[in-house]
């Protein structure tokens, strides 16, 4: 995936957490408390997601990055 469709999905996730968040707290403010929940449920989801892909891609990199290293010695 090149750097210009990798930007543009990454503002398209931003947007959509941001939305999810702003939606979820309006709708438990106004009453509707299932679906309020469910959508703060939606955001957790995503949320929880890019953060154990994030850290997987960071391990593998400090991993790839010692092993090259190891392998100049």
């Amino acid at each position: 995936m090149n750097d210009k469709k990798n930007g543009k999905l990454h503002v398209l996730v931003i947007v959509l957490m941001i939305s999810i968040l702003a939606a979820a707290f309006v709708l438990f403010f106004l009453g509707h408390y299932k679906v309020g929940f469910v959508l703060f449920g939606i955001f957790m989801l995503i949320l929880n997601s890019i953060s154990n892909w994030t850290g997987i891609k960071n391990a593998e990199y400090v991993y790839l990055k010692n092993h090259k290293n190891n392998e100049k010695w």
